[in-house]
Formats: structure tokens, sequence, C-alpha cells
């Protein structure tokens, strides 16, 4: 698939209407909330509670667990082509490049199962010969492939560096895509191909925050943590379970059958997990034993920015393929029911602000105190089961003090999205040309193995 130059206005006008509705919609009905408080504080309660208990007890039980027996024993272990979309990343991708070479899953000659392919997207540090002698010296040049994305007026943003490497050009049986300060331990792959053999032909990997030690990296860690058990319980209840962008895990014959990568997607794991469901039937497995590491981010203006974007990618994704994936012949009721419901949260942080508002102008908190309440308590309560899965500095359980303290923060946390999604609304409906995508800087580390 040929990638386009940006035009000078790609945002349909009825997306900007669309979200200009929801926008005011939303507001309009947190407004008119005040008039039945009694019954909208038991509403919202009910509802999240419905939402929430499900999620927890589903999360438990997957479809697909650990280390599953393989469909066929008889075939052999899949392949992997990993691709690493790679913008100015000279002080990162050869940690990632020599995690790579440090993987197991190869033939008993130590023949690798894998190929890794660099893409090289306009970088002016020398990212491509970084990755090359990287790969060079841990053994698996033969292997590697460094590919240079140049040209003018070319789109920004991973998914459309990674149109340079379509399905096509991958000779592995399943494509995976990292970004380039990953950190995989060399167990990966292997553990990888065990849900492939068990029948999962779209895989996520489990998101782990790197060098969370400040309250603002630790937030992002836990809540990482929180959106996996979310995911993880939408999957194991048949609902539309989805990719995140690190660590995305697909079929190349299903990548291929969608059309494989598109410039155009804001935020390409949402693109291809909405493609997916609504053209092959086809919901995201959610690996919580295959761990992907990551750099957080490391200021609040940047954390805001990379929030708006996913928050505007997200109701891009919502506009462009929802219609698809409700009326998809493939998709189970669960799921359709599941998207429709993941979808109408979009409301609710206009919602929220339409209520403070009205309770600034009423004098009446009662409302807007309920929601917010029970948006913040939603996401803590499902934070305190998901941090069941970490463990203290001396390798045990959390003590219930500690998960009920980082539980809190990231309720706390959450509310980023109460001013993110409201303002990703706004600039959808009001921006005129190309759609922007600020790349987040890393820093690197140490070129030591990565654990998990």
């Amino acid at each position: 698939m040929a990638e386009r130059t940006p035009t000078s206005d790609p945002t349909p006008t009825a997306w900007r209407v669309a979200a200009l509705a929801v926008l005011v919609g939303g507001v309009a009905a947190g407004l008119a909330a005040g008039r039945g408080a009694r019954r909208f504080i038991g509403l919202s309660a009910a509802v999240a509670a419905a939402y929430v208990i499900p999620l927890a007890i589903a999360g438990r039980k997957p479809p697909i667990p650990p280390d599953a027996d393989p469909l066929d024993p008889s075939l052999p272990p899949p392949t992997f082509s990993i691709l690493v979309a790679a913008r100015d990343e000279a002080a990162v991708v050869p940690n990632l490049v020599r995690d790579v070479a440090a993987q197991d899953h190869r033939a008993a000659d130590g023949t690798a199962w894998f190929e890794l392919i660099v893409v090289d997207d306009r970088s002016v540090d020398g990212t491509g010969n970084a990755a090359k002698t990287a790969a060079e010296s841990s053994g698996i040049g033969p292997i590697t492939r460094i590919v240079r994305r140049d040209g003018a007026g070319l789109i920004d943003g991973k998914g459309a560096a990674l149109t340079a490497v379509q399905p096509e050009a991958c000779t592995g049986e399943v494509v995976v895509v990292l970004d380039a300060d990953a950190r995989i331990g060399p167990d990966f792959l292997r553990r990888l191909a065990a849900y492939v053999r068990a029948g999962a032909g779209a895989i996520t990997a489990r998101r782990r925050i790197l060098d969370a030690d400040s309250w603002l990296t630790g937030a992002q860690a836990d809540e990482q943590t929180l959106d996996g058990e979310l995911q993880r319980g939408r999957w194991a209840l048949g609902g539309c379970s989805e990719f995140r962008g690190n660590g995305i895990v697909v079929r190349r014959d299903l990548l291929a059958a969608v059309g494989g990568w598109r410039a155009e997607a804001l935020t390409e794991d949402l693109d291809l997990s909405s493609r997916l469901a609504a053209y092959r039937g086809i919901t995201v497995a959610w690996a919580l034993d295959v761990v992907v590491g990551e750099e957080p981010v490391r200021s609040v203006g940047a954390l805001w920015r990379q929030r708006l974007r996913w928050a505007e990618g997200g109701i891009r994704r919502v506009l462009e393929h929802g219609p698809a994936v409700i009326a998809s012949p493939l998709l189970g009721p669960r799921a359709r029911i599941d998207f429709v419901v993941y979808a109408g949260q979009l409301v609710v942080p206009p919602a929220i602000l339409g209520s403070l508002a009205g309770a600034a102008i009423r004098g009446r908190p009662g409302p807007a105190a309920a929601l917010l309440g029970t948006y913040l308590a939603a996401g803590g309560v499902l934070a305190y089961d998901a941090l069941r899965w970490e463990t203290g500095l001396d390798g045990g359980p959390l003590p219930p003090r500690e998960r009920a303290r980082r539980a809190l923060r990231v309720g706390l946390f959450s509310g980023i999205w109460l001013g993110a999604i409201p303002a990703a609304m706004w600039r959808l409906a009001t921006r005129r040309g190309t759609v922007g995508y600020e790349k987040m800087a890393h820093v690197g580390g140490g070129p030591g193995e990565w654990s998990g």
C-alpha cells in the first residue's frame, strides 16, 4: 500500500460535526444532571459497578492462559518479523537490538526463527547506523534489515513510518511491532509463540514502565497495569479488546487482509484493532506474561501532548471505523455491545465538565461530586484489583495499604482524561490543515539485559 502525502484538510466535515455534537451534548447533559440529583447519583454508581465488576472477574480466566497447549502440536513454531519504527533514536535502539539478538526462539542448531527490520524514519542522528552496528556486533547482522524512509511532505507518526514495511515485505508468519525504546527479555518471542500456536491471531504484550521512580512515572506504570487488566477483562468477556502501540503482534496474513499499515492513522494500534474486528472478526488477546518495557513520559507538558494525541486518535478511530465494527456480521453481539459501551465512555468527560459548571452556577455540588467521584472511584477500584499482579521489594504481593495508595494515585492520575478528551474533541472539530504528530523524546539507559 503506497503512502499518501498529507492533504490540506484530512478531517471530514461529518467528523467535525460529530465531535462538536458529542462535546456540546455531553456538557449539556452534565448541566442538566442537577435536576435529578438522587436518581443521577444512583444511576452513576450502578452503571460503574455493572461495568467494573464483570471485568475484574473475567480477567482472572483468560481464553488463552500462559503456556497453553498448541492446537496442532505437529506444526513447527511460528516465525516472527520484528518491526521497529525509529526516528532519531540512536540513544535507545542499540539496547533493543541486543535484546532481540538474545531471543531464545530458535531451532536446535541455533537458527533464529525471527528477523529484525528497523525503519530509519528520516533520522539525522545516525539511528540506522547505530542499529546496524548493534546487530552486527550481536550476531544478527544477516537477519537484520535497515529500511530508510525519506521524502518530502511525508506524514509523520509511527503508523506512517510502518508503511515503509508492509506485510509483503516481511518473511515471518507473525509481525511484532516494538517501539525503539522497548526492552524485552530473552523469552519474549517464545512466549508469544505459545499464544499463536494456541490460536491467537492478534496479541498485545503487557507494557511495563521503566524507571518508575517518581509520582508521575509511577502513576503511568500502574495505569498500564490497570489498562492491561481492563483489556484482558474485555477479551475474556468476548468483547472488542484492542492493541496497545508497543507490543502489537498480528499474523502477517491478517495484517495483509485488512490493508496493512495506514499512514493516516494517528493511533495505529486502535486503527488496526478496529479493522481486524470489523473485517475479520478478530479481537486482541492480552498476554500478561509477555512483557515489554518502555520509558515513561517525564514531564507534565509532554504527558499532556501524548494524551491529547491518544484521545484524538481514539475519537477518530470511532468515527472512521465504529459503524463498520458495530455492523460487522463477523462479530458476536457481546463484541459489538462492548465496543459501543467502551466508545460511549468518550461522552463522560464532557458530562463531568458540564456537571461541574452546573454546580458552580446553581451552588449544588451533589451531582457533580457523584459523577466525578464515580469516575475516579471506578478507575481506583479496578486499579486496586489489577495491582494484585505487582510485587513489592521483597518479591511478594503488595501489602493492602500499598495497593490502596497506588490505586488512589491511579484514580487521581486518570483525571487527565477529563481535560484531554474534551480538548481533543474541540481540536478535531476546529483544526484546519494537517494532523500533527509529536514524537516523545527517549533518553535510553545502560546496555544491560532487561529482565522484565
